[in-house]
């Protein structure tokens, strides 16, 4: 009996370790019948590979990058040739950085100079106690704050006050690259130049550590130094030979229709970008002035029966796809009087606000009160009344963008240095600010060739701090304008011929984007406008930027016969769009 209950216990066992190795066993699971079925072939599983760690797959796809960009940049090499610069190396690619830039200006000799934190910041703390008001303290502070260099202060400007950003030249007036290239293209053309920024890598690094934005200033076309050594790519006469400009003290300029050129300044931009600039600036990024003198004498290789305001278009267009890779701000400098001319007309310099900015992210108008003669802006004198230029300018440059599907970023270029016997204290600098921030505008750059800034100019007035910014208009638009003259612009410009006035007066989707199809729209029209009268308005009382406009015409339309039809009580819609008031023309209800 016993013999027969330990066989049956291990019986039990062996049947119960054979299910521990066959896994679970449902209770309907047949059992093989040794007789007519073989037993299944267990056939041994490959062994797997061990999955990689997060780390080892990063690793894995950080080589396959590197491979790939190897082969990226030889082909590139090959492409570009001499003007050949990398791309910015894998794993240290950036976000374009946003910032309202508040910005002075350093020329390369300047940047060039030493710099020593303990100097900045005793020049910083220095410029704090100033925007403080506290007297005693800056006058505590001054002795150490002597101690630092032209860019040393610069910098500590920033520390101390609103100033956040700096714009250094990276070639400058003359066409002189001011750091260490490594192009071969940029090598040639400045073999024998000095280069004032020696350590351009260690400059910007000091620059990042205290948040300053930086801005690379690159002169495109007036370019004496590649002009001089390479005259088969600058302006030609047509009787032979390269053509000096008589305005810039005869010097030659680059032909800015010569894609080469494109090339070289675009290569720069992208070495500055590859360096840590935040943003590539072009200044004159236009043709000489004085177009009427040297128009008939001179000629433009690869012009190819373009306007120059195409060219200049098209060059900013080119560098802003060749720039994509290196993810930075792309701006140009242009003409103050571009806020008002259109079309490149009168001037012939290749400046239209709207064909330029259509390619930057910001535009920055040159609008020193010294620039301008008598009359504009209803001043005798503007260089003695900085604060109307400035305003009546951006209030034009606000107009300009109102007529853009996206407008750039309007940041103008204000003065800084005395000119014909007045001088350019801080107040005069402070007062162009404001001008600028009472209409919504609040990024500027200064420009002083000396370098030389009284932190001051850059320091909020008690008025300033007790004031919304940009100022309430009530029911007119930026440019002190009402609904009314919004229409009443509109009908002098149809009346007149003046089909810019049209174009910037009607809302932006209402019209062609394109101006010269607008304007050849507007000049085939069969409605001619005779006469009229602007009633008055009345604003929406639901929306501040709605209103309706009463207004009396006279018009002739030329169909089969032609027929004059006058009208008295019409009314018209108007919109703020962008600041501006912008109006609805309708002569559909006849």
């Amino acid at each position: 009996m016993f013999k027969k209950s330990r066989k049956a216990i291990i019986l039990l066992l062996i049947s119960s370790m054979l299910a521990g190795c066959t896994g679970q066993v449902s209770a309907n699971t047949p059992i093989p019948n040794e007789e007519n079925e073989d037993p299944v072939a267990v056939v041994p599983s490959e062994p797997s590979e061990p999955e990689l760690s997060e780390e080892e797959r990063q690793k894995q796809e950080l080589e396959k990058k590197l491979q790939e960009r190897i082969e990226v940049e030889a082909k590139r090499k090959e492409e570009l040739k001499e003007f050949y610069v990398p791309l910015i190396p894998v794993g240290e690619e950036r976000e374009k950085k946003t910032v309202e830039v508040k910005a002075l200006y350093a020329t390369g000799h300047t940047a060039g100079n030493e710099l020593n934190k303990e100097n900045i910041d005793a020049y910083g703390a220095y410029v704090k106690a100033l925007a403080d008001k506290d007297t005693a303290k800056a006058k505590e502070l001054s002795a150490s704050a002597e101690k630092a260099n032209r860019f040393e202060r610069i910098i500590g400007i920033a520390v101390g006050t609103e100033i956040n950003s700096l714009v250094i030249n990276v070639k400058d007036d003359n066409g002189l690259i001011t750091y260490k290239s490594d192009i071969e293209i940029v090598q040639k053309m400045n073999e024998a130049t000095a280069i004032p920024i020696k350590d351009a890598n260690n400059m910007l690094k000091v620059l990042k550590e205290y948040d300053i934005y930086t801005i690379g200033r690159i002169v495109a076309f007036k370019d004496k130094n590649f002009a001089v050594k390479s005259p088969e790519h600058s302006i030609q006469l047509k009787s032979g030979g390269t053509w000096l400009d008589p305005n810039s003290g005869n010097i030659p300029w680059i032909n800015p229709f010569d894609k080469y050129v494109w090339d070289y300044n675009i290569a720069i931009a992208k070495e500055a970008s590859l360096l840590g600039f935040d943003e590539i600036q072009f200044d004159y990024v236009r043709f000489p002035d004085g177009a009427k003198k040297y128009n008939p004498i001179t000629e433009f290789p690869g012009r190819n029966d373009r306007d120059k305001d195409e060219a200049i278009a098209e060059f900013l267009q080119y560098a802003r796809e060749e720039l994509e890779p290196y993810n930075v701000n792309l701006g140009a400098d242009v003409f103050g009087i571009t806020t008002r001319t259109w079309d490149d007309y009168p001037e012939d310099i290749g400046q239209t606000w709207i064909l330029i900015g259509e390619h930057v992210d910001n535009i920055a108008p040159m609008v020193y009160p010294s620039h301008y003669s008598t009359g504009w802006y209803n001043l005798e004198n503007p260089n003695a009344h900085p604060y109307l230029v400035v305003k009546g300018s951006m209030e034009e440059a606000i107009e300009k963008n109102s007529s853009m599907v996206t407008p750039p970023i309007i940041r103008p270029w204000l003065q800084d240095f005395d000119w014909a016997g007045i001088e350019y204290g801080y107040d005069k600098v402070r007062t162009q600010i404001v001008a600028a921030k009472e209409l919504g505008i609040y990024e500027y750059m200064i420009w002083n060739p000396s370098n030389v800034y009284d932190p001051r100019a850059y320091i909020a007035t008690d008025e300033e701090s007790k004031t919304t910014y940009p100022l309430d208009k009530g029911e007119l638009d930026y440019r002190e304008k009402s609904p009314a003259d919004g229409a009443d612009k509109y009908l002098s410009g149809m009346k007149t011929g003046r089909y810019s006035y049209m174009y910037l007066m009607e809302p932006v989707k209402d019209r062609e984007k394109d101006f010269d199809k607008y304007a050849e729209k507007a000049e085939s029209s069969n409605i001619k406008l005779l006469s009229y009268k602007i009633n008055g308005y009345e604003m929406d009382a639901t929306n501040k930027d709605a209103a309706i406009v009463n207004l009396y015409y006279k018009i002739e339309i030329d169909g089969e016969t032609k027929e004059v039809i006058e009208k008295d009580n019409v009314q018209w819609n108007a919109i703020r769009e962008n600041g501006i008031w912008k109006i609805r023309p309708d002569f559909n209800n006849l």
